[in-house]
Parts: C-alpha cells; sequence; structure tokens
C-alpha cells in the first residue's frame, strides 16, 4: 500500500522479474484485479509460458480460480482462509488414515506434517458464476477441490482449528510437493515487496499527487525488473558486453527492420521475418532456419 494506493503484482519467483503490474485505489478488492493482471502476464510473457500460480488469499475467488484452471488451464495453490467452510471440512481429516483420497506425509528434518485430501465438496463458490448463484438450493452440487492441510511447521504442532489450509488444482499424492510449492511465496514477500520498500523507496514520492505516485511506483516497478533481468545468466553476459561492443555486434546492421502490430513491436532480422510471413528465400546467408523456427514458434 503506498499513497492510497496498492500495487498488485504477478513476480515470476526465481529471476525476481515482475512480469505484471496494476496500480489500484486502496479501498479496491485485490480479487477483482485476478483476471486482467493475469491477462496482462499472458500478453507479456507468451499464452503458454504461466503454468502455475501461487496466489495470496486476498485474491481468493472460486469463480476466478475455476475460470484460471478450466479455461486458462493454469494450476494454482492458494491459502484458504479460516472460517471458510473448506478449511473445517479439511480438518475433520486430521486424525482419519490414510485412504485413497487422504495422504499423509512428514519430513522430519524440516519439522513438517502434512495431510492433503483430495476432492472437498465445500468450497460451494468454486465453477462458473451461474454455479456459484445456485449454491444455496436443495439439489445444488459442490465442485470438488484438493486441500493440503499443514498440521506441524517447523516442530510446532499446530492446535485443532489452526491448522494451515490450502487449495489446489493440483494432484495431492504428494502433499509435500504443495507446500514446497507454495513456500517459493516467500521470495516475492522477502526479494520483492521488501526490496521495492526498503532498497527501491518504492513508498518515496517525488510529490504527493496521483500522477505522481502513479509515475513513480511504475518507473521503479519498472527499474527494478530491468536491474533483475542483467542479474539472469543471459543478462550478465549482456552487460559484460558493454554497450559499444553490442551495438557493433549486435545493432550495426542494414539486414534488421522494426515490425510494428498495434502497441507491439519486435526487431527481426530480413531473413527471420521472410519465415515469419511464409515467404522464405531459397538460401539462408545469416540464419539458421531451423533454429528460428524452434525460437519463434513456427510449426511449418
Amino acid at each position: 500500500i503506498v499513497y492510497g494506493f496498492k500495487v498488485i503484482v504477478i513476480q515470476e519467483l526465481r529471476s525476481k522479474i515482475i512480469v505484471a503490474a496494476q496500480v489500484v485505489k486502496t479501498q479496491e478488492h485485490e480479487s477483482k484485479y485476478t483476471l486482467s493482471l493475469l491477462a496482462q502476464a499472458q500478453r507479456n510473457l507468451g499464452s503458454r509460458k504461466i503454468a502455475l500460480l501461487l496466489i495470496d488469499n486476498a485474491f481468493m475467488d472460486g469463480v476466478t480460480l475455476w475460470e484460471i484452471k478450466h479455461n486458462l488451464k493454469i494450476d494454482f495453490i492458494t491459502r484458504v482462509r479460516t472460517n471458510m467452510d473448506v478449511a473445517t471440512d479439511a480438518r475433520s481429516f486430521r486424525d482419519q488414515p490414510p485412504s485413497p483420497w487422504v495422504k499423509k506425509a512428514e519430513r522430519e528434518k524440516d519439522g513438517l506434517a502434512v495431510v492433503g485430501i483430495a476432492g472437498l465438496t465445500t468450497y460451494g463458490q468454486y465453477g462458473e458464476e451461474e454455479h456459484k448463484k445456485k449454491r444455496y438450493q436443495k439439489d445444488f452440487q459442490a465442485n470438488p477441490i484438493n486441500c493440503v492441510m499443514v498440521t506441524c511447521w517447523k516442530g510446532k504442532e499446530y492446535p485443532l482449528g489452526k491448522e494451515k489450509v490450502f487449495i489446489t488444482s493440483l494432484p495431492i499424492e504428494d502433499p509435500l510437493e504443495i507446500i514446497d510449492g507454495y513456500n517459493l511465496r516467500s521470495l516475492i514477500e522477502n526479494k520483492g515487496f521488501r526490496e521495492l520498500k526498503q532498497g527501491w523507496m518504492i513508498g518515496h514520492f517525488p510529490m504527493k499527487t496521483e500522477a505522481a505516485a502513479r509515475s513513480h511506483t511504475l518507473l521503479t516497478l519498472t527499474m527494478y525488473s530491468l536491474n533483475a533481468c542483467f542479474q539472469t545468466q543471459g543478462g550478465k553476459g549482456l552487460a559484460q558486453k558493454g554497450i559499444r561492443r553490442l551495438r557493433t555486434e549486435d545493432m550495426s546492421t542494414i539486414h534488421k527492420l522494426i515490425v510494428f502490430a498495434g502497441d507491439y513491436f519486435g526487431i527481426f532480422d530480413v531473413e527471420e521475418y521472410a519465415l515469419i510471413v511464409r515467404a522464405p528465400p531459397q538460401y539462408f546467408v545469416r540464419i539458421n532456419p531451423q533454429e528460428v523456427q524452434r525460437r519463434l514458434g513456427l510449426k511449418d
């Protein structure tokens, strides 16, 4: 939250790069923006690049989660709010013996114990909008969803009713994998938000106006992500070359062209562009056509 606004982001965890961001008023609920934020991330990365979302429960909405899984084909893990029916239902399985739908696992070195429950039907909001509207009818049948409950964390056993419960679209054959996956969200807090607040001074504005707050916030996010890009292996290689060498080797050529399409543009070698528009030359001089087809995802 910064000066009457809050910043909602999708961050690629391993590289720390923020791939989509929106600035909204503080009183706005985050769940209203989940799908538009995800659509922005897919435009930036490509629709097939996102396979799993680790979602803060502020974004939790059953219709949205259904859309993410069943229409966008993206899996998710999110923590359930304590007072939800699905959390109460999951906790009733704590002392149940293992079965085809109840999986228990422990990892002694971490002091971690979890219970996975497959196919709970007490999250009535999980479904399409029309499905959600029928949840108080007598013949209503909820869509199943998988849960993982943490009963012991770092050697400390949670008392009954205080267990942490997560829902996921992933299978729970190994419930420890679900918790390990969600734990990566700590990278957002420690290497993302904390870095932005303490290191990049995202909350310190040059002027206390709406335009200044938005501009400062988005520029800071852009610079943060650019810096994160150059910390990757590929980015380090570019940085070590230096801009003069890059200009000499990679930019000073008459064989490049810029292609504009709406709000987007791309820089291509002329031979690459010939492949894209399905008008390849008889002989290729500068590129390997098979490598370019693979890199650009050209199927024929």
